[in-house]
């Protein structure tokens, strides 16, 4: 070996070891900085915790969570051993072999970790950490955390033997919907005591801690049961049980507990504050934010109106507000949102008519449903009022149809019923459905869909499957569907003057020091003018004043708002607002049977109303005033246009109007006709008694009822009158009557100034 090779390996030898040594006391330095950092050595926070407060809108205490009120000590004999198993497999394979931390699973995690560009994906923490990290951290930056973390488990692991710490672990690790500890979670989902659980529920309980919010069977069973298959095969792959126990533990059915009626107050409210902490915590930066919630000692400031929250449960108590219906034993259910739609503030929510799991599944804020015609005006109405077409616009309430891909779709009405020639306002008063079709395909599919998800409506635009169509937005049978939240909050757009504003469930959260970690801050979008919101607004009290939402209708009170009924009566909807408030409820069954005749004006109105009315008991607010550039016109109902010295008075109505778009033209559908008393057609020369009336022209398939008549009288002919009154008839008409209807009105024609002259001369002679 040369001489010059030879110091060029002991350069890059030199240097190699430099670089250890650097690592090796960059990493020194760190963990130096972070034991220098420690939370104090507890050893109460292995058990205890600090409860977190939750205040109603006056700042009064409406709730306390606290994981030792959920929370019952087990010693580790009384723990089944399925369930021991099942969390060594799932969480800790080598628990009984490490000391506190497993080196090489958290090299595998940083060699992962780099590789998948995310240093946060795995994180390889033992059940020893895990405990430490529940005990003592919370809002650490992820390697710091991590580091303390490592320490905190080694010196659990010199002042604990493993059972007592797996003790310790199976006692405080949290399981989702407030329970910590397996106790506590055999207890809230099951209802039972651990020692009963069968191998299906200890494999489904062990599966929880990971994530126990996005596992929660109450809200998301199905991932419940993928996570339950994850943890029966790792018990397989540990030799605990065989394949076969594991296929057969996987088929066993889950029967879970239902809450008693003591648990039951503000439990939708309070489950609606708790997903939204966890969403806020969780983008703060807490790791652990079911932790935090019932372990540190939060003061969460809410939205709720105590008063309208407990009306609210009072209603949904009564089984006088629901229809005595069921199906396979299921009865109807019902959710139901109030938002101050001034400033998107949640007052007060029900999931379901009675609260039956805790953090469980929450109609209000989950349940996506086919939102019927109560999506017209925030899909089809709003973009045409916002694009020109006033309340007076005109179309044709008659059979229809559309061409939609090989199949030639014919959109019915809710009644089976047409009226003809309408205005936009009676299309919206008795939710008609071929106006609606009709005026979305006028403004444009896009235009609907744009301002839908302006409102905040989930609708979906994929290659495919989408809602960019006639039927999914003129009809509102959607995709994925909507949320009475969403509904509620939509609506509250027309209600706030065309501005949008999310709702949301708290103010505010101030940690056990005082510190305020969260404020919110609304962002308001304006989703349209002024005046389009005032336009529907006027539209949508029509609706309860005279329409299909009577039952709406707060007394003393402005009321406006649009009933829904999706197809074969699956769900029922009202969603509505006044000046303070808007609110959406809605009714069927969780399998989406067919309800039979509950219509949104019914049942829903009524709960409506009723909450609107306890709202406004204290807080009647003024409604907004008309924009200046809102005017009130006359024009005539049939043709959109200003009325002509024929138009009938009755068909001659008042109707708001943007000044820019008055319209500039005349009637030109009515015309006169002269029409036989008694057939009801068209006159001829024969007919006895006859009177000219102001006729509509319109298409020959229209079903306006005051059409000019399509056929002559056929009573009153040449056959079957008299031959001396026929006779009568040749000597003082110009008409033949063997000539035919055209030749005769040619012949009319042709004779009237002749007529005219022979009046004049006679006049002349007198």
């Amino acid at each position: 070996m040369s001489r010059k090779k030879y110091i060029t390996i002991a350069n890059v030898l030199k240097i190699a070891a430099v670089a250890i040594i650097i690592g090796m006391g960059t990493i020194a330095g760190i963990f130096a900085v972070a034991a220098s950092n420690l939370p104090t050595w507890n050893p109460q926070q292995l058990s205890g915790a600090k409860t977190t407060f939750l205040y109603d809108e006056n700042d009064q205490v409406m709730a306390k969570l606290h994981a030792e009120e959920n929370r019952t000590e087990i010693s580790l004999d009384k723990v089944p051993q399925d369930l021991i198993n099942a969390v060594i497999a799932t969480e800790d394979k080598e628990f009984y072999k490490h000391h506190g931390v497993n080196l090489k699973a958290i090299i595998r995690a940083v060699v992962y970790n780099i590789q998948s560009g995310d240093l946060t994906a795995q994180g390889a923490s033992t059940i020893t950490q895990q405990l430490a990290r529940n005990a003592f951290l919370s809002l650490d930056k992820r390697w710091e955390r991590k580091i303390k973390e490592i320490i905190l488990a080694f010196k659990l692991e010199a002042n604990y033997s493993k059972d007592e710490i797996l003790t310790m672990y199976l006692n405080m690790i949290p399981f989702g919907s407030g329970a910590y500890g397996v106790q506590a979670a055999a207890n809230t989902y099951f209802g039972k005591d651990a020692g009963d659980l069968n191998l299906a529920e200890c494999a489904l309980i062990a599966g929880l801690p990971q994530s126990p919010n996005y596992y929660n069977p109450f809200q998301h069973y199905d991932r419940a049961k993928v996570r339950q298959r994850i943890v029966l095969n790792n018990m397989v792959e540990c030799g605990f049980i065989d394949q076969e126990t594991a296929d057969n533990a996987y088929e066993t059915p889950l029967v879970f507990k239902k809450t008693h009626d003591i648990e039951a107050k503000y439990g939708y409210f309070i489950d609606a504050v708790i997903e939204e902490a966890l969403a806020i915590l969780k983008e703060k930066g807490y790791k652990e934010p079911d932790n935090a919630i019932y372990r540190d000692g939060l003061r969460i400031y809410t939205t709720m109106d105590a008063k309208l929250q407990q009306h609210a449960e009072t209603v949904y108590a009564s089984s006088d507000n629901f229809p005595n219906q069921s199906k396979n034993g299921e009865q109807i259910q019902s959710a139901m949102v109030v938002i101050s739609h001034s400033n998107g503030e949640v007052k007060a929510v029900m999931g379901g008519r009675k609260y039956e799991y805790k953090r469980g599944f929450n109609r209000a804020t989950d349940a996506y449903r086919q939102p019927g015609s109560a999506i017209k005006p925030l899909t089809v109405y709003g973009p045409a009022l916002e694009n020109g077409f006033m309340p007076f616009y005109v179309l044709d309430d008659s059979p229809i149809s559309y061409k939609i891909g090989n199949q030639i779709w014919n959109p019915q009405n809710y009644d089976h019923k047409y009226r003809g020639l309408i205005t936009m306002r009676t299309a919206v008063q008795w939710s008609i459905n071929t106006y609606a079709v009709q005026m979305l395909n006028i403004i444009g599919i896009r235009s609907g869909y744009d301002f839908g998800k302006a409102l905040g409506l989930e609708l979906i635009d994929t290659p495919g499957t989408n809602d960019l169509g006639l039927a999914p937005l003129s009809l509102g049978g959607l995709t994925r569907g909507a949320t009475p939240l969403q509904m509620a909050a939509a609506y509250g757009a027309f209600g706030n003057g065309g501005i949008y504003i999310r709702p949301h469930f708290i103010r505010k959260i101030v940690d056990a020091d005082g510190v305020e970690i969260y404020e919110h801050s609304p962002e308001y979008h304006r989703v349209m003018t002024e005046e389009t919101a005032w336009l529907m607004n006027s539209l949508l009290q029509t609706v309860c004043t005279s329409g299909t939402g009577t039952n709406a209708k707060v007394p003393g009170v402005i009321t406006a708002g649009k009933t829904g009924t999706s197809e074969e009566y699956k769900d029922s909807w009202f969603c509505g607002f006044t000046p303070g408030y808007s609110a959406a409820v809605w009714m069927g069954y969780d399998q989406e049977h067919t309800m039979y005749n509950v219509y949104g004006g019914g049942y829903p109105a009524k709960i409506f109303r009723s909450m609107m009315q306890k709202a406004h008991e204290d807080n009647n607010l003024s409604p907004k005033a008309m924009p200046p550039d809102i005017i009130k016109i006359a024009v005539c109902s049939k043709s959109g246009k200003l009325p002509s010295e024929i138009c009938p008075a009755e068909q001659v109505i008042s109707e708001y109007c943007l000044k820019q778009c008055v319209p500039s033209e005349t009637c030109d559908v009515h015309q006169l006709v002269t029409i036989c008393k008694e057939s009801g057609k068209i006159a001829t020369q024969y007919c006895p008694e006859t009177e000219t009336l102001a006729k509509v022209k319109t298409s020959a398939n229209s079903h306006d009822p005051e059409k000019i008549p399509a056929e002559t009288c056929d009573i009153h002919t040449e056959f079957n009158i008299p031959e001396t009154l026929r006779n009568i008839i040749k000597e003082h008409t110009p008409f033949s009557p063997g000539s035919s209807e055209s030749d005769n009105m040619k012949n009319q024609a042709e004779d009237q100034p002749k007529q005219e002259e022979k009046v004049v001369n006679k006049n002349k002679r007198e």
